[in-house]
């Protein structure tokens, strides 16, 4: 009779047990990467009436007869399987998507694994979860580095060192960079330069205005030198080269001395650590690429003279006095006229000059003082009456031919000869036209330079200090667990990497209360993986792991362990009835 009492009993604790391991998978609904229980129960202590025996030829064989004394708990065994996720602001939460755990140590060394990966970083770099355990993995660039023995992950930002402000533009192909003198914000100005033929500057703010003269033409007499060296043969081979590179550092500094010195006049109140500027290129310009070129063209007037079959055959070559871009703007028309001088005039960006029909014969022009009559020295005259210094164009005679019928060419002379220039324009009587246009005019390379530095900002002029990790701009934590940084002075950082450890059986841990576990005889070694790798699962940035715990199976279970807990009671309060009974058949 009291079996049965005993047994009611060992039921009521088994099912209370379950109904602890219950409330508290209740009590963790909502506790981050919190992994819900289950109980099983097994029965117990059997007394055996009647032991088994087995057939023979003669009689059967029989069961064994046991009474049972009731039930215990048999396991409480986790769930391990993926939950949902809950996303946040927080840049350092981490999530994984698969198998693993994070790993975590405390000041004494110990190693915990955790599914809540709500970490922050401490104020000296150390990657932490909420009880300042610190999370393991690689510090620094992880690249090439295996997993094995993880390490606590610090953060650290590189300290940016002393920069100058400067910036750099590419011109005709060269990178030319501008450079602050001194370290510090200071440097960060813009500055805008404006043709002038008067040197000064002005400042507003950060930003400088500088005033000079753009159509100068900068390393001129080093220029002149070397063609003259050239022209006269004294500069060749390995001296040549050396003179010409000389030459075009001899303008990089000219150019630079004009920029600084107009600062200078401007008087603009620029610290040391703005002036002077440097001027640099990463590779300095060829000879040929910096020297200004003068625009220039050949015409040529050709006829044949109908008496004794001749050709008359006429180059003249005009050329700007200035060397520069805009030159080649510059157009030259020749027509005869009916005057016995030349005559030339401007109209816009056109030079009209005005031959007489026979260039070479006839009485000297009235204005004309020299011996016999020169056209080409005449065409000069004209040209520079009427001229300015913007408009000075040179002629030159460059060929003057006579070829007879059999083509042998016999040249002529300027002067004396003579040369019909209405024949040569216009076959028959009357005038006409014959235009060129002026070529191959080019400005001074740092002319070009001081037009493309129109507007340019100078930048990162910076004083080293330490860095932290406010200073990144962006924090990002890759799927294999890699911790990127984008700083504006060191661009992308490789800060860390993050580590994940599995288990052969990860429901053998061992439960140590705020979400953590540690390893067991039952779970085996951790086997330290690279996120997404080998059977690891992937980290999941700005994430937690929700609660994997079931409301609805967990509320059925309450239900099924009540009832079971208000059977066994019943097994009890019978009992007693029966002992009661039994003990009233004394009265």
């Amino acid at each position: 009779m009291m079996k049965s009492l005993y047994s009611g009993v060992a039921g009521m604790k088994t099912h209370n047990q379950r109904m602890d391991v219950i409330g508290n998978n209740i009590s963790n609904v909502n506790t981050t990467g919190y992994k819900t229980s289950e109980v099983t129960f097994k029965d117990v202590y059997y007394q055996t009436k009647a032991n088994a025996s087995s057939g023979d030829q003669t009689a059967g064989g029989k069961n064994p007869t046991q009474i049972g004394y009731g039930s215990q708990l048999g396991t409480v065994s986790q769930v391990m399987v993926q939950s949902g996720f809950t996303y946040s602001d927080s840049v350092f939460n981490c999530a994984l998507q698969g198998e693993g755990f994070f790993q975590v140590m405390d000041e004494a060394g110990r190693i915990y694994y955790t599914r809540a990966g709500k970490f922050s970083v401490d104020s000296f770099g150390n990657l932490c979860d909420p009880n300042g355990n610190m999370v393991l993995g690689v510090s620094g660039d992880p690249s090439g580095v295996e997993t094995g023995q993880s390490q606590r992950i610090n953060i650290k930002v590189p300290a940016i060192e002393d920069n100058r402000a400067n910036c750099t533009k590419t011109v005709n192909g060269y990178d030319i960079t501008v450079t602050a003198a001194g370290f510090g914000e200071e440097g960060n100005i813009s500055f805008t330069i404006v043709d002038s033929d008067t040197p000064f500057a002005t400042r507003s703010g950060s930003s400088l205005s500088i005033y000079m003269d753009l159509d100068k033409q900068y390393g001129e007499d080093a220029f002149a030198a070397v063609e003259q060296g050239i022209a006269d043969g004294t500069l060749t081979g390995a001296a040549l080269e050396q003179a010409q590179t000389d030459a075009v550092e001899a303008a990089r500094q000219a150019f630079e001395d004009a920029v600084n010195e107009a600062i200078r006049l401007g008087g603009v109140g620029l610290s040391d650590d703005v002036v002077p500027l440097s001027i640099s290129f990463g590779t300095l310009p060829k000879y040929d690429d910096v020297m200004a070129l003068q625009a220039t063209n050949t015409i040529k007037f050709a006829y044949k003279n109908s008496t004794d079959n001749v050709t008359n055959e006429l180059s003249l070559k005009f050329t700007a006095n200035k060397a520069c871009e805009a030159a080649n703007k510059y157009e030259v028309d020749i027509k005869t006229g009916s005057s016995s001088k030349v005559e030339a005039k401007w109209k816009d960006n056109v030079l009209t000059i005005t031959v007489p029909k026979d260039g070479m014969v006839g009485d000297p022009p009235d204005d004309w003082t020299g011996g016999t009559y020169d056209l080409v020295a005449a065409m000069n005259e004209a040209i520079k009456k009427a001229s300015d210094d913007n408009h000075l164009i040179t002629a030159e005679l460059v060929g003057f031919n006579r070829i007879d019928a059999e083509g042998n060419s016999t040249p002529a002379t300027l002067g004396t000869d003579a040369f019909d220039f209405v024949q040569a324009l216009q076959a028959g009587t009357g005038t006409r036209t014959d235009r060129l246009g002026l070529d191959n005019g080019r400005d001074n390379f740092f002319s070009d330079i001081a037009t493309a530095l129109s507007t340019v900002a100078l930048t990162d002029g910076r004083v080293a200090k330490e860095q932290a990790i406010d200073d990144l701009d962006v924090i990002q934590i890759d799927t294999d667990g890699t911790i990127y940084g984008r700083h504006a002075v060191h661009g992308t950082l490789l800060l860390g990497r993050i580590d994940v450890a599995t288990f052969e059986n990860p429901m053998g841990l061992e439960q140590c209360g705020t979400s953590l576990w540690r390893a067991s005889l039952a779970s085996g070694e951790a086997q330290v993986k690279i996120a997404g790798k080998d059977g690891a699962g992937e980290v999941i940035q700005s994430a937690l792991e929700m609660s994997n715990v079931d409301l609805a199976q967990e509320f059925s279970d309450m239900i099924i362990t009540q009832r079971g807990y208000q059977a066994n009671s019943r097994v009890i309060t019978v009992s007693d009835t029966m002992l009661e009974e039994l003990v009233n058949l004394k009265r």
